[in-house]
């Protein structure tokens, strides 16, 4: 009854406001489980009506996409939509490539999806984007692991200090061949995206009051990254040499405890961990706690009339309760409208899964990253960075002075 209920909503609407035989390209990318999600949904909204066919592709990881994004911006052949991350939909705007929707939002819409969320797609007071894929970061923990430790839940930490002692206890050499195979944690590979928790902590910014600058010299990131190094080269309960694929697979295999990671990962691991998960908040960081609001917004590059009302009833189906739902549940993004969190389903989801909770509950401490125009060049050059102080074991302060000027000289 509620979807045959949906259905006539959804075709009322859909016949009331937009021509026939429209046909609309849609990329997007993702991990873990949400391609399939995506499909399916996309597929829905192709069998609900007749007037408009989309066609979905998927375009790899959200660095493989970016990378095509900006070829096609250059050509000017963008798709009529795109998920695009918050952070980097700067250059689009900027080039003029993206128009203000604020006057396709429906006002109901408006008040349901949550504010922090609007606020990671507006510039300059303006709205480019509907919040579709959005993430916490949260901590994840392997519970047996702990627990053979001598670790259990009541035990977990709740500060920074306390996760490095816990550390120490965790690391250690398993078959005594006289080197570790066993780490407490790794998470530097993605760059700013978790090393902001800590640098906001310290009451650092990665850019400049005015935004043309980065500061990588501040006392606050130098506190950051050389936190960083001493795990892997003072306390040693990070490894110097693993890469970012090898410290995914040695957290899926059972050789890493602990570590930050976005909820959009969630339900995979739920589902294909042969450990149990435990999840928590992110730790307190100099007496204060705070997330990372990442994510992806819907943008609608169309540039006709018919096609942009097209476009933006298939991203208002996209983000419509139903489906808001359907991605919390199976892939782990946060639910972007208040009613699908209020809603009965929802509650009892999180009541029989209390790992989703996390992800909710660590809302109220996260900020969203910083954005520029160049933030994707510029996190490339911050891991980069990253890669050499970790894996090479070079000295911080030479490093941020140098990927400080570096970075600047780009940007001038």
């Amino acid at each position: 009854m509620k979807k045959i209920l949906l259905l006539i909503i959804f075709l009322f609407v859909s016949a009331s406001i937009i021509a026939k035989n429209i046909e609309l390209t849609f990329w997007f990318s993702s991990g873990f489980n949400a391609k399939e999600c995506i499909e399916e949904m996309t597929n829905e909204y192709n069998s609900l009506q007749s007037s408009v066919k989309v066609k979905s592709v998927f375009q790899g990881l959200y660095e493989e996409m970016e990378t095509k994004m900006r070829t096609a911006a250059v050509i000017r052949q963008l798709p009529d939509i795109a998920q695009e991350k918050f952070e980097y939909m700067d250059l689009y705007i900027e080039e003029g490539l993206i128009e203000p929707i604020d006057d396709l939002i429906r006002e109901y819409d408006k008040g349901d999806i949550y504010p922090q969320m609007w606020e990671a797609v507006l510039r300059n007071g303006k709205i480019y984007g509907i919040p579709f894929a959005v993430n916490t970061l949260i901590f994840f923990y392997n519970a047996d692991l702990l627990k053979r430790a001598g670790i259990h839940q009541e035990q977990l930490p709740d500060t920074w200090g306390e996760i490095v002692e816990m550390g120490k206890k965790i690391t250690t050499d398993q078959d005594g061949d006289g080197n570790i195979d066993r780490y407490a944690l790794v998470f530097w590979q993605s760059g700013f995206n978790m090393l902001a928790p800590f640098l906001w902590a310290y009451g650092g910014e990665l850019f400049s009051e005015d935004g043309e600058r980065v500061i990588l010299t501040s006392e606050a990131m130098v506190k950051t990254i050389t936190m960083l190094k001493d795990l892997a080269y003072t306390h040693e309960i990070m490894p110097k040499n693993w890469t970012d694929f090898e410290g995914a697979q040695a957290f899926l295999t059972g050789k890493l405890a602990m570590g930050p990671f976005i909820s959009g990962g969630l339900a995979y691991f739920e589902e294909n961990l042969p450990w149990t998960l435990k999840i928590t908040l992110m730790p307190l960081i100099n007496g204060k706690r705070y997330s990372v609001l990442t994510g992806l917004a819907l943008i609608n590059f169309s540039k006709s009339r018919k096609k942009r009302r097209a476009a933006n009833d298939f991203i208002s189906w996209l983000v419509n309760k139903e489906n808001t739902i359907k991605l919390f549940e199976r892939v782990g993004y946060l639910p972007v409208r208040k009613s699908a969190l209020s809603s009965l389903e929802l509650r009892s989801f999180i009541k029989k899964n209390p790992n989703f909770a996390v992800p909710l509950s660590a809302l109220v401490h996260a900020r969203a990253l910083p954005h520029h125009r160049e933030y994707y060049k510029i996190n490339q050059m911050l891991q980069d960075m990253l890669e050499r102080i970790i894996l090479e074991g070079t000295d911080p302060l030479s490093e941020v002075e140098i990927t400080e000027n570096e970075i600047n000289s780009m940007l001038e």
